[in-house]
């Protein structure tokens, strides 16, 4: 988006496109391996952490996920590391092992499973570095611009429980965006459904409540968060 910005005087023009320069991006690789055998694993998605000093992962058993592999004799995964900049230089192989390395870790199956095929890709720049300040650069949905709206998991002021960096972020407000275009043309189309998320558990829930009574405590007596 910042190259576009930088690119396009129309929007050049626009102080929230503009402020979009302040925010910085991640690097991100990501992979799909393909196993010799089936391996069921505990859950269909999961976080691989603690791994890298600088990068964070996650990994998805696409054969639970994806009726493209449902059927597959083998199991299929993908793996996505994010702020992966000093993973880039890695040949391929390299990047492929640490992955089959790290699943077999959380996932035991996985050890002696022979890789039949894979692909890594790498994104340079490409995700939203939600770093203490940034949030003020972040562009809300409906912008400067009558016609443009934005989708993403880095729009601000969408309210709904999926929140920060994720792909349902990013999947709700695309169709919030959607919902948009369609009331802004007013030609009878039909709005997508939206559902929320399911409430918070008590202790999640009660949690953010006291955040919230810190934050508000903060605020009367003039103080500011520098990670608001």
């Amino acid at each position: 988006m910042q190259k576009l910005v930088s690119a396009n005087p129309a929007l050049a023009k626009q102080p929230d496109f503009r402020s979009i320069m302040e925010l910085r991006s991640l690097d991100v690789i990501a992979t799909r391996i393909w196993f010799d055998r089936r391996v069921a694993t505990r859950y269909p998605a999961n976080v691989l952490s603690g791994f890298e000093t600088t990068a964070g992962a996650t990994f998805f058993n696409l054969n639970d996920l994806q009726d493209e592999y449902r059927n597959e004799p083998g199991t299929v995964i993908s793996a996505d590391f994010y702020h992966a900049n000093s993973l880039l230089p890695l040949s391929d192989q390299e990047i492929v092992d640490r992955v089959v390395s790290h699943v077999a870790t959380c996932e035991p199956g996985f050890k002696g499973a022979k890789v039949t095929d894979s692909i890594v890709l790498r994104f340079p720049k490409a995700v939203t570095h939600f770093s203490p300040g940034s949030y003020q650069h972040r562009p809300f949905q409906a912008t400067t611009i009558p016609n443009v709206f934005m989708a993403g998991d880095w729009v601000k002021g969408v309210p709904h429980g999926a929140n920060g960096l994720s792909q349902e972020r990013a999947y709700v407000t695309g169709l919030s965006a959607a919902n948009l275009v369609i009331s802004r043309l007013d030609r009878g189309g039909q709005p997508a459904q939206i559902l929320d998320v399911e409430p918070d558990e008590p202790h999640i829930a009660a949690a953010r409540a006291a955040v919230r009574g810190l934050r508000e405590v903060a605020a009367a007596a003039g103080l500011r968060s520098p990670f608001l």
